[in-house]
């Protein structure tokens, strides 16, 4: 890769034109004509970094190999899961205020149906216990998988449960948000919302498991020391999670739940993951923490993990990574036997009999000292449909999603942050790398030229660069969501090469020839490192800024930064945050506030709508703010109206739209932004937009006068006080 990012430097002029007086109707054909036909390499140029930095971060994970270094290395990483995840903002304990809704009495155990509160929502939950029990004994949680409209009660979590209470174990099985009866949502298992204020998806299962486990433990059914817990894929990675965090948890079942995390982030790109369920995605887990990191905070107590042979997303090699290391370790504590794994070649991705039969022999012998903890064969079990309704904790016909507590416990949280006031965090919250400049040739004189720029190892960025005759007097960067050659319908290009302007258009990774068509994966990734991906389309056009900054016939100059997209305005205002060398801004059809990710009120009342079986995988609710715009802790450090006003640069935000998507009125946008911050609302903005780059590129004293004009209404643009 690195002799590919030489050769494309070697070869950064691959044409020129000598514009001169080109027509204008031909400035679209000739920029057009330096883009390759062929762009299909750089996409995977571009996973492939990402793909390559999440396998250099993993491999820099510290891992312990003695009893003596995990027992030291507990506690740090206990407290940047807790951090990841978010359990510090909720509350704790949790007021659960409980209640038993009814029972079914069965052959050799009960059901009681039970629903209790947490601060997303009404949980309904089953509680299985054996008939006529009389003193406490073991009892196990069970957390169900991304199984939607039957969670709790699927035939096969039924059997586990029936089974177990047989003999002699209480289980508690509760709906997870979105699923049963609190479903159908899909839209539940991405509320990205969260990660502004620090919560990730992860964390919303952890919090509502360590209601579960708070509930179970209040039962005088239970003994408090003789606790387990199981659950299968997304089930059984909050097992891993749980188990890392709670000792409270004796002995752990994670069935088909996860693999090593780098073989996970291989395998899943080529399928983009699943945009859909974001539980897997723990901001800046790969940084501190492998499964393996997992089982340490684990051990040594007792794991069995059940893995499925053909299973697409957990790879079993991986699987059986962990385990080798996990009996390494296991054995420095002297306790071998304490670590099992089951590699079921019966049946893929469930919890289907032989897993259970395994679970059965691992729980019995930790929790109830009986047997070697071999496979204890399951009896014919008798399972009621899943939509029994004698089953339901709630009335017929009257599902509880948990949008809506999900969302105003993130507006209350939001709510009760201090305003940022600085940007100096900035590049931290984005994960953003070192700001070194890349070795770069010199900058051809000719009129129009095709670049390709360094911007981190790996990376080209490809734009081209229009200069005019003679002596540079400024220079504009522009980028557009759509790509760089559509910034010809919008640029008088004439116009600034009269006044001795150049223009750069530039594409930064997931835009234009750097696009991607795996931006579920590329946002996941990058959360998992701690990075946002937004966040490195600024860098990439920071790393423009500073190339051409860094030319002889450019630096000194004035920088002008021009971006029309949601993106590219997002992007771009991360810039101007992170800059000092810009000195104007144009902002086009964006954001102007993080905080209106929150206040979107038509677009999340369609959010919360449940869904049917039929339909919950296939039919979008809203138009969604795409996951990569949403910078983890992003509200606890800046908020986009203190990076504009954090800035000397002039700028104009044309057309800036609302978290529904539309476009906003010049009144509404001024209450969000710095009072200096020029504003148009228009349907027609071209003109007004020639305006302030002719005023602009004729300097500050024009600027002034620019500005009154804009105060007595003649260019169409509202100035911001």
């Amino acid at each position: 890769m690195q002799l590919r990012f030489l050769r494309h430097l070697s070869i950064f002029l691959t044409a020129s034109f000598a514009v001169g007086a080109l027509p204008a109707q031909e400035w679209n054909r000739a920029i057009r004509s330096l883009r390759p036909a062929d762009v299909r390499d750089e996409e995977k140029t571009v996973l492939d970094n990402l793909q390559r930095r999440a396998e250099n971060a993993l491999a820099g994970v510290p891992r312990a190999y003695t009893r003596q270094e995990a027992d030291k290395a507990r506690s740090a990483l206990r407290h940047q899961l807790q951090q990841s995840l978010g359990l510090h903002l909720f509350q704790s304990p949790p007021v659960l205020k409980a209640r038993v809704v009814g029972t079914l009495s069965r052959e050799g155990y009960r059901i009681e149906k039970i629903v209790y509160e947490t601060q997303l929502g009404t949980v309904p939950a089953h509680l299985y216990l054996p008939a006529g029990v009389a003193q406490p004994g073991p009892a196990v949680l069970f957390y169900p998988g991304h199984w939607w409209p039957d969670a709790k009660t699927r035939p096969d979590f039924q059997a586990f449960c029936i089974n177990m209470a047989r003999m002699g174990f209480g289980v508690l099985i509760w709906d997870p948000f979105g699923q049963g009866e609190r479903g159908i949502s899909m839209r539940d298992h991405r509320r990205v919302e969260a990660l502004l204020i620090g919560i990730s998806q992860q964390g919303f299962a952890e919090y509502e498991t360590q209601c579960a486990l708070t509930y179970l433990l209040s039962r005088k059914e239970v003994d408090p020391h003789r606790i387990g817990m199981t659950g299968a894929s997304g089930g059984g990675y909050n097992t891993w999670i749980t188990a890392a965090l709670d000792d409270r948890v004796a002995a752990a079942v994670p069935v088909v739940g996860t693999s090593e995390f780098f073989q996970q982030i291989s395998v899943t790109r080529s399928y983009n993951w699943d945009p859909n369920e974001h539980c897997h995605y723990v901001p800046g887990l790969i940084r501190y923490a492998n499964n393996h990191e997992l089982l340490a905070m684990a051990a040594p107590r007792p794991i069995r993990v059940i893995a499925a042979r053909d299973d697409r997303e957990f790879p079993i090699t991986g699987v059986r990574s962990i385990y080798e290391y996990g009996h390494q370790l296991y054995t420095s504590y002297g306790s071998p036997e304490r670590i099992s794994l089951i590699d079921d070649t019966s049946a893929g991705h469930g919890y289907q009999q032989k897993k259970r039969e395994a679970a059965y022999g691992w729980f019995l012998r930790w929790l109830m000292h009986r047997g070697d903890g071999n496979a204890h064969p399951e009896p014919p079990t008798v399972t009621m449909p899943y939509d029994a309704p004698e089953l339901r904790c709630f009335p017929a016909g009257q599902n509880q999603p948990a949008g809506p507590g999900i969302v105003e416990l993130v507006r209350r949280l939001a709510a009760d942050l201090p305003l940022p006031t600085a940007s100096r965090n900035l590049s931290a919250v984005l994960g953003l790398p070192s700001d070194k400049l890349l070795a770069h040739p010199a900058v051809q004189s000719v009129q129009l030229q095709r670049l390709l720029i360094g911007s981190e190892k790996e990376i080209t960025l490809p734009a081209f660069l229009l200069r005019p005759k003679g002596n540079v007097k400024g220079v504009l960067i522009a980028v557009d969501d759509r790509g760089k050659e559509a910034l010809t319908e919008d640029l008088r290009f004439p116009l600034l090469l009269n006044e001795q302007w150049a223009v750069c258009g530039m594409d930064p990774r997931g835009i234009g020839e750097l696009s991607t068509t795996k931006m579920a994966w590329v946002a996941a990734v990058s959360l998992l490192l701690n990075e946002n991906f937004v966040g490195r389309q600024a860098f990439d056009i920071g790393r423009v800024v500073k190339y051409l900054g860094s030319d002889a016939a450019f630096a000194g100059k004035p920088f002008t930064l021009y971006a029309r997209g949601h993106t590219a305005a997002l992007a771009a205002a991360y810039v101007i945050g992170l800059s000092s060398d810009l000195k104007y801004f144009l902002l086009r059809d964006g954001f102007i506030s993080l905080c209106q990710f929150l206040e979107r009120p038509h677009s999340l009342k369609l959010s919360f709508k449940l869904q049917t079986t039929d339909q919950y995988t296939a039919v979008p609710l809203e138009r969604e703010i795409p996951f990569q715009y949403f910078p983890f802790c992003g509200l606890r450090y800046f908020d986009v109206p203190q990076l504009l006003a954090s800035t000397q640069a002039t700028g104009l935000i044309v057309n800036p739209i609302d978290g529904d998507w539309n476009r906003m009125s010049e009144t509404n946008a001024r209450r969000s932004l710095p009072s200096r911050i020029r504003i148009l609302s228009d349907d027609h903005p071209d003109n007004a937009i020639t305006e302030f780059l002719r005023n602009l590129i004729k300097g500050a004293s024009s600027l002034t006068a620019y500005k009154s004009s804009c105060c007595s209404g003649t260019c169409g643009v509202r100035p911001g006080g």
